[in-house]
């Protein structure tokens, strides 16, 4: 009986249709703790890409090592430590009218500043830079910081943004950092379900204002009790932001038993920490163990299910997805690779090239219910050396690229870039 309610619950699973054979084709090299690859001009100007410690810099349409820093904000970050670290450069955003008004938004961690409360590890800044007219450097002395969100812990800083189909940036904050979103710092109950801080949720402001910015008048919260910056909340870490033609889609770091992936929608709540994946979850006891098939049988209440959910260990059966530590990616709208077309990319940053090596995984995506999800044929570990994934691009054409880290620190120089190709 058992086992016939887990291959129920994994029905959604497997049935994924079948998937083109892929391979990962090198595409640049000797990189710091890659965290974000966008397009960005042509030729050596191709790309940005951002790493962690705060370098930015341009990369050729041929790939290859990094060409000439855009903008070096190393000096505000060099306290980010040396071994793995959450803390750094984590976003960046490039204004939609950035051909005319040459504006851009970073997301990233300063030592704590003036007026935090005592205790707390570092704060997260939101700020606007500008560029020289031809686009080909930032002005560090252009900074308008926005907004700063005082961190109690140094991890959970989660840090992708993006301007969402209507205009406005959508900002993803982690709930702060402690285990069980229970500590000093965190709300009663969790700051993923306290509306009265901006921990633990999915923000969305109008940066066009004359000042600082301005709240969306259709923000949920507006003229409600919250903070009226809050689009969404009930999330842990959100790592990997991305937009699809009218959705928004987002993958959110579990802590004992699940990974899962969103749609936002506003006013959402995605549960943390009175959730995790689609199981019940208890700030007082967490590792309580579950099963795939009681997880969902259990009513959501006012929260919203995630489109994917996947656990972390094999006592819940044998799986396609394990890990412990989701790396959001994008839909494929490229053209080299009809078969993935329309499908969700992403993978798990401890289990997909290190550990195990499982590699990248794909779901079929649909309006409503469970994405179907499945191992991408081809996309296991690249090279010699195990490494971890740490995030997705993707460029004009829609063709996607795989961030990856061979030393898990935001210093030294192996990350990599991977191009996703036809299979031979």
């Amino acid at each position: 009986m058992k086992a016939m309610l887990l291959l129920a619950a994994l029905a959604g699973i497997s049935a994924a249709k079948a998937l083109p054979e892929i391979q990962l084709q090198a595409f640049a090299k000797q990189l710091s703790g890659p965290v974000f690859m966008v397009p960005y001009q042509s030729g050596d100007r191709a790309f940005l890409i951002g790493e962690q410690a705060g370098l930015i810099s341009f990369l050729s349409e041929k790939g290859g090592t990094r060409g000439e820093a855009f903008l070096d904000l190393r000096s505000r970050l060099d306290w980010v430590r040396e071994g793995f670290d959450e803390r750094g450069l984590l976003g960046f955003a490039l204004h939609p009218e950035f051909e005319n008004n040459r504006r851009f938004y970073l997301y990233f961690g300063t030592p704590l500043a003036d007026g935090a409360p005592e205790g707390f590890d570092h704060t997260m800044r939101l700020s606007e830079f500008q560029t020289s007219a031809d686009g080909s450097k930032a002005d560090p002395d252009s900074e308008r910081v926005l907004l700063e969100i005082h961190e109690p812990q140094w991890n959970h800083n989660s840090g992708s943004i993006a301007f969402g189909p209507d205009g406005h940036l959508y900002i993803c904050v982690g709930d702060g950092g402690a285990a069980n979103d229970l500590a000093d710092g965190h709300a009663e109950g969790g700051n993923g379900q306290s509306l009265d801080t901006l921990l633990g949720k999915i923000l969305r402001i109008d940066v066009d204002a004359d000042e600082g910015y301005a709240i969306p008048a259709d923000n949920p919260l507006v003229g409600k009790p919250g903070k009226d910056e809050i689009f969404a909340w009930g999330v842990r870490n959100p790592w990997g932001l991305t937009v699809d033609g009218d959705r928004m889609i987002f993958a959110d770091v579990g802590q004992n038993r699940f990974e899962e992936v969103n749609v936002i929608r506003s006013g959402a709540n995605y549960g943390w920490p009175r959730f995790e994946g689609f199981a019940p979850f208890d700030q007082q006891s967490p590792g309580e163990s579950i099963t795939l098939d009681a997880s969902r049988a259990t009513s959501p209440g006012d929260t919203v299910h995630p489109v994917i959910a996947y656990p972390h260990n094999v006592g819940f059966g044998e799986f396609p997805a394990m890990g412990i530590s989701i790396t959001g990616g994008h839909v494929y709208r490229g053209s080299a690779i009809k078969g993935l077309q329309g499908r969700y990319l992403y993978a798990d940053w401890a289990m997909s090239w290190a550990g195990p090596k499982y590699g990248l995984f794909v779901a079929e995506t649909s309006d409503e219910g469970e994405w179907a999800s499945k191992l991408l044929p081809g996309g296991g570990a690249p090279g010699e050396k195990d490494a971890w994934i740490t995030g997705f691009a993707k460029d004009r054409d829609g063709e996607i690229y795989v961030l990856s880290n061979d030393s898990n620190t935001p210093r030294g120089k192996d990350g990599r870039i991977w191009k996703i190709v036809p299979g031979e």
